[in-house]
């Protein structure tokens, strides 16, 4: 079999053909979720328009610490255009002082594209969380309508990284 080069792809591209791959292993009932790679794209957009550092894997509670010395927990979607879901909280962390902001991410699963990117002090947070016995949830449609826009500013970042 002959793979094609793939280095000279963009990131776009490179998250489209994923995308096709995750979906034709679930057409084909191998697997029933798509990948976490986005989550990875999410933190790193973060680090580069909060700018400070990454802790290492599996730190529990955010997945940076900007340059202000702000904990931020970076929650990644990326669900087909029109489809409402949520963003899974762990109540462990959202009861804890180990984040001070939450910033929601939502990409385009056909296109790639940012939909739209929201920040959130832990207290407007607190405010939209509903509970529910698998953790707090932010349904989507909410997480749009409320916090920061932040958008612009991710977008920034995304197309820097060749998205």
């Amino acid at each position: 079999m002959k793979i094609p080069d793939i280095s000279a792809l963009t990131l776009s591209e490179l998250l489209y053909l994923q995308s096709r791959i995750g979906h034709e292993i679930g057409r084909r009932g191998v697997s029933r979720t798509s990948g976490s790679v986005q989550g990875e794209i999410g933190e790193a957009l973060a680090l580069a328009v909060y700018g400070g550092v990454l802790p290492p894997p599996g730190t529990r509670g955010h997945d940076l610490t900007d340059a202000l010395g702000r904990k931020i927990q970076v929650k990644t979607r990326t669900l087909p255009r029109g489809v409402q879901r949520i963003f899974q909280f762990n109540s462990a962390v959202v009861d804890s002082t180990d984040f001070d902001l939450a910033l929601c991410i939502r990409f385009d699963r056909e296109t790639n594209e940012l939909d739209w990117a929201r920040e959130y002090t832990k207290d407007e947070l607190l405010g939209l969380l509903s509970q529910h016995k698998q953790g707090p949830r932010l349904p989507t449609g909410r997480a749009q309508r409320n916090g920061t826009d932040v958008t612009a500013k991710i977008r920034m970042a995304y197309e820097a990284l060749g998205g």
